[in-house]
């Protein structure tokens, strides 16, 4: 088809981010853009092979989503006229195959040149609002392709296949009288709970739908529709607005935003056999975090998502040394245990992948259980701390793992560290110990990890002298400004002319608000949310919170930016920022965000009276 017959400029529209081109912008594509045809059967992209770097958008025709899942093709998405296809990151693996489903004719444009083009007006959007792109300025209303395709409860299984194959989509939302969500009924379930599961075609969807349907408010950002779906593995909620359905969104509606795949690297995880084939997928975590800081997300924001992905990985990881524990003869966890995330990773703030920090807490055992059970949780632990290694988190030069017998124990030696720590405050032990209080259990039996740090958070605030202990540790690195407010680099050495941005920023605000947090027994242990908890408690203004929580991200931000930076250029990642290499507003805001640093510093002083240690 001659591409004078498509509407070129009204398809590019459609790309994400597109939408609103400068006239030249538009040209500069529509002179690189071609048209294929394809006929009905015709496969645009192979799950598994090698991504293509192009974008391509339906201008006739249809095609049809999929993903292989353990019986047969799910169906992710129908794509029609003026819907795109976004592969994915050239050169990974496709998370998808698309084939075309009639005559279809789509126009293809390439990856890299759709970025230049749009490029200038990415920088427009960041203005004023974070630097927040694609999935960071959209609604999740945005996302909506029309009104949801709906039936009531008591309607057959064969009639919610007729509808969903009449209307073109994957699955169908079950609502009540009220227009409100009360499950859904995909593909898959009409496969595995009708057709495989024998059940006769009448049967109503309220007996083979998933429920309760997952949903979102549509006008929160994109960006916690991608959160929620990594979070819990689902690739479709429910949009509601006052209550009501009003529409659904797939994780396929993502990846038209943006080229990485976070859902689908979920479900990657989840599916592996081995530790050879899940530390393969282990590196597609890396691309997922150049991604995200591409597409403008804040340190935070990667943060949570990457925290998800290494949390599926370390209980996947889990269960397949488990499962080689029991083959050699071992047997099964003889009593309930948790694995415990602790530092960066129990902080939900580890992007690129550091040190593993960890423990194993289990279950109190009786007598005659004592020695049997720490034989078994040492090997456990042992077996995962290799495994770890293997998905490419190096050793903890300090010992703090589960893998070292002293951070694999029953809960009552647990219990015992922390009044210990609490009880008798030594600086340099709880300078050390400090990451456990950062605690967050993510496999095994997570109540037994949660009740210990409820016990923490119960009695931490009773301990003014270890509050105190930890809050100093907060200042044992000063901001690095001068006195007239310049930066002050290291002088020799290896960093010589360079800032520290963990010594000197990201640790001290952690180190803060994990006193700040433990003060008022809040349970949060992330940065960003101890600071919202302890304005909650008034132990900070709005503005102040605002202050701390914008300096903290630029600090982030930056060093997150210089890591990927040295990945980059085939370097190990470090923290040493040279100012002088920084744009000017960069080292403006940096400025600003010691200051506010110094601000805290003397405020930390003054709430936990610091200047009383000897």
């Amino acid at each position: 088809m001659a591409s004078t017959l498509v509407d070129v400029a009204a398809l590019i529209a459609r790309l994400p981010g597109c939408g609103r081109l400068e006239p030249e912008a538009v040209t500069a594509l529509r002179d690189e853009a071609r048209t294929l045809e394809f006929p009905a059967g015709a496969r645009l992209l192979t799950e598994g092979e090698p991504t293509p770097d192009w974008y391509c958008v339906v201008a006739t025709g249809a095609v049809q989503v999929t993903r292989v899942d353990a019986e047969a093709d799910e169906i992710l998405d129908y794509l029609a006229a003026g819907d795109v296809l976004d592969p994915g990151t050239p050169g990974l693996p496709a998370a998808c195959s698309a084939t075309a489903v009639e005559s279809t004719c789509c126009l293809f444009l390439s990856q890299s040149t759709v970025a230049r083009c749009r490029g200038r007006l990415a920088l427009e959007l960041a203005v004023g609002d974070r630097g927040e792109l694609a999935l960071f300025t959209l609604r999740v209303g945005d996302l909506m392709k029309g009104p949801p395709v709906t039936c009531g409860p008591a309607t057959s299984a064969a009639a919610a296949a007729a509808l969903m194959t009449s209307r073109g989509v994957g699955s169908v939302a079950i609502v009540n009288d009220a227009g409100s969500p009360i499950g859904i009924v995909t593909d898959r379930d009409l496969r595995a709970r009708v057709l495989a599961g024998g059940r006769p075609a009448t049967s109503s969807v309220a007996d083979v739908m998933s429920s309760p349907l997952c949903c979102i408010e549509r006008a929160r950002p994109a960006f916690e529709a991608l959160i929620e779906m990594t979070r819990r593995g689902f690739h479709h909620l429910g949009v509601l607005d006052s209550g009501r359905l009003v529409g659904v969104v797939s994780s396929h509606d993502i990846i038209l935003l943006q080229g990485a795949h976070p859902v689908a690297l979920v479900q990657e995880i989840e599916g592996q056999a081995d530790l050879d084939r899940l530390a393969a997928v282990a590196t597609r975590v890396q691309p997922v975090v150049k991604w995200l800081a591409d597409a403008g997300a804040t340190a935070h924001d990667i943060g949570g998502i990457v925290a998800e992905l290494n949390d599926r990985m370390v209980r996947r990881a889990l269960a397949l040394v488990v499962d080689g524990l029991e083959a050699q003869g071992a047997g099964r966890p003889p009593l309930g245990y948790a694995w415990l995330a602790a530092g960066s990773e129990g902080r939900r703030e580890q992007t690129l992948k550091t040190d593993q920090d960890n423990g194993l807490v289990y279950a109190d055992p009786r007598p005659d259980q004592a020695n049997s059970a720490a034989t078994y949780f040492r090997s456990l632990a042992a077996g995962m701390g290799d495994a770890l290694v293997r998905l490419g988190f190096p050793a903890c030069a300090g010992g703090f793992m589960a893998s070292n017998e002293r951070w694999c124990q029953p809960e009552r030696v647990w219990r015992g560290y922390f009044d210990t720590w609490m009880e008798t405050p030594n600086p340099e032990q709880i300078l050390r110990a400090s990451i456990f209080f950062d605690l967050r259990p993510i496999g095994g039996d997570e109540a037994l990890g949660s009740h210990l740090w409820d016990f923490i958070c119960d009695r931490a605030p009773e301990h003014a002298l270890f509050l105190s202990h930890l809050a100093r540790a907060a200042l044992e690195r000063r901001v690095p400004l001068g006195l007239f407010g310049g930066f002050i680099v290291e002088r020799s050495g290896a960093h010589k002319d360079t800032i520290d941005l963990k010594a000197r920023g990201v640790f001290p605000m952690t180190q803060a608000m994990r006193a700040y947090a433990l003060s008022i027994g809040a349970r949060e242990t992330n940065t960003v949310d101890r600071l919202l908890a302890a304005g909650r408690h008034d132990l900070f203004s709005p503005d102040e919170v605002e202050d701390l929580r914008d300096s903290y991200e630029v600090i982030s931000r930056l060093r997150l930016d210089h890591q990927l930076a040295c990945v980059d250029a085939g370097r190990a990642p470090d923290n040493h920022v040279d100012p002088t290499t920084l744009r000017k507003s960069d080292r403006v805001l940096l400025k600003q965000a010691f200051k506010a640093l110094g601000w805290l510093e003397r405020r930390i002083a003054d709430r936990f009276h610091t200047e009383l240690l000897a």
